[in-house]
């Protein structure tokens, strides 16, 4: 699936790959915002990509959504794997774990992603100028700075795809909570969002609360009304919306 058309061989913007597990994500970013996006399922679909892009100035490679474990920074160097195995179990022998760090989160915030690839990495092998970054990690820094300027004392975030959902839960000051959850059908991602309150005594119902959903989800999904049984405040973000499961990769132009 494709949106927009542009000349290739005269794009020298920023160039946005994403992988979910199935499909190859992307967004290609010129002075005026987005010119083209979309997606195809395979992975080998990424050296048809890189020829059309070839003039890109920069390219940008994330997983979406992946399984990850956070931690302050200071105490990550070593055990990061470590960390993510106790959290999540062992993984698949022909993946591995990449570590992001941002200054932008508190003291200093580690982000340590599964799924990645090793040495053989067709991402890297498309695109060997590419640099592979976290837009789980934009999406909390980004939710940080809006928790910040909202009335509300907290903030959930969800980006929503098929099979798999990420959430955050920031208060005014700091992110709270970040989870990925493939929990997605019925009420699974209300239950673990309901569940992050009630672990630290809180009682959402009873707290001003905005909960802004992204991703792939419009107006008519059945996940806002499960939601608005419990928050006040329940809306789509529509600043990307056009950009559906791919929205997360916007983050990463800050």
């Amino acid at each position: 699936m494709v949106t927009g058309e542009t000349d290739p061989t005269a794009f020298d913007g920023t160039l946005l790959v994403g992988w979910d597990g199935e499909r190859v994500h992307w967004i290609a970013v010129g002075d005026m915002g987005v010119i083209e996006q979309g997606f195809e399922v395979g992975i080998g679909y990424l050296n048809e990509l890189s020829h059309r892009f070839s003039a890109a100035s920069s390219v940008k490679l994330s997983l979406l959504r992946p399984l990850c474990s956070l931690m302050p920074d200071s105490v990550a160097a070593g055990i990061e794997s470590s960390v993510f195995v106790l959290q999540h179990g062992s993984q698949n022998q022909t993946e591995t774990n990449r570590t992001f760090l941002s200054h932008r989160v508190g003291d200093g915030l580690a982000l340590i992603e599964s799924g990645h690839f090793g040495a053989d990495d067709p991402f890297l092998k498309a695109f060997p100028l590419g640099q592979w970054v976290s837009s789980t990690l934009a999406a909390i820094e980004l939710g940080i700075n809006e928790a910040r300027d909202c009335e509300e004392t907290h903030t959930v975030r969800v980006d929503l795809a098929h099979g798999r959902a990420l959430m955050m839960r920031f208060d005014a000051d700091a992110l709270r909570w970040c989870s990925v959850t493939e929990d997605v059908e019925g009420d699974g991602v209300l239950y673990h969002v309901v569940n992050s309150f009630h672990r630290e005594g809180l009682d959402p119902t009873g707290l001003r609360c905005e909960v802004v959903f992204s991703g792939g989800i419009d107006q008519r999904s059945s996940i806002l009304k499960q939601f608005k049984r419990f928050f006040e405040s329940v809306k789509v973000e529509q600043s990307q919306a056009e950009l559906g499961e791919s929205s997360l990769l916007i983050h990463l132009l800050k």
